[in-house]
């Protein structure tokens, strides 16, 4: 069982690093472009500032869900940028 559950966590996790590898591509929103270059200028590795903007991308869906409300673009946008500052401080 333990095995299933981390297939589809790992699952859940390739899904959104390609969510936001579409982001990034596609220019929306321009905050993620921005994040990874800033991230990676910083020294971060790509796979590892996907995966952080990942799990902002993943919060920002649970929060959509749990309060079944429309998704929040620009909250998104601000809370990537806030994880490139805060990748700064470290």
């Amino acid at each position: 069982m333990k095995e299933l559950e981390q297939a589809e966590d790992d699952f859940a996790q390739q899904a959104l690093v390609e969510a936001v590898e579409n982001q990034i591509a596609d220019g929306h929103p321009r905050e993620a472009g921005l994040v990874i270059m800033d991230l990676i200028g910083q020294g971060v590795d790509r796979e590892e500032a996907l995966g952080k903007m990942a799990d902002v991308l993943a919060a920002h869906i649970a929060v959509t869900l749990k309060d079944e409300k429309s998704f929040d673009v620009n909250a998104y946008a601000r809370d990537l940028l806030q994880l490139a500052q805060a990748d700064t401080s470290e």
